[in-house]
């Protein structure tokens, strides 16, 4: 077979790729884990406080799961209906690479990362409304760790 060359659409795909494995985040308790190993929505979500919306380690990564303690919960067949079984973001290194906002009305907590200028994350406080939204170049502040 002939060498394929590399086009933007290749480049787009790896980057699009690694935006979702580091930055996909949702708030604590937004889905679940069934009894058939499948994650999905969960509609008993009725939303996290202000104060708890705050707060870094109420938001979890929606990717694959990379601490060993979360890992052994599956294993054990105990993440089943448990809010607890993804990854936190408060444990993500470098430490403050995310930061946490608050609208004017304080009822919508908004998370950004600051790894990948332009993934944002926001929660509507009190509500299942919860979403996330990439507006970028692309491009990951390598640099971060000594910014901070």
């Amino acid at each position: 077979m002939p060498p394929k060359h590399l086009t933007e659409l290749d480049r787009l795909a790896v980057v699009v790729n690694q935006i979702n494995n580091s930055c996909s985040a949702v708030p604590k308790g937004a889905v679940k884990y069934t009894p058939t190993h499948q994650v999905c929505h969960n509609e008993g979500f009725s939303g996290l406080s202000p104060e708890e919306a705050a707060d870094l380690f109420n938001w979890k990564h929606m990717r694959q799961i990379k601490l060993q303690e979360n890992l052994d919960l599956i294993a054990r067949n105990q993440a089943v209906y448990e809010d607890n079984f993804l990854d936190d973001l408060s444990q993500d290194k470098p430490i403050k690479c995310w930061s946490i906002l608050r609208d004017a009305t304080q009822s919508v907590a908004i998370l950004r990362s600051q790894l990948w200028p332009g993934y944002y994350a926001y929660h509507r406080c009190s509500t299942n409304i919860y979403g996330s939204v990439y507006i970028g170049d692309g491009i990951m502040n390598a640099s971060l760790p000594f910014m901070l």
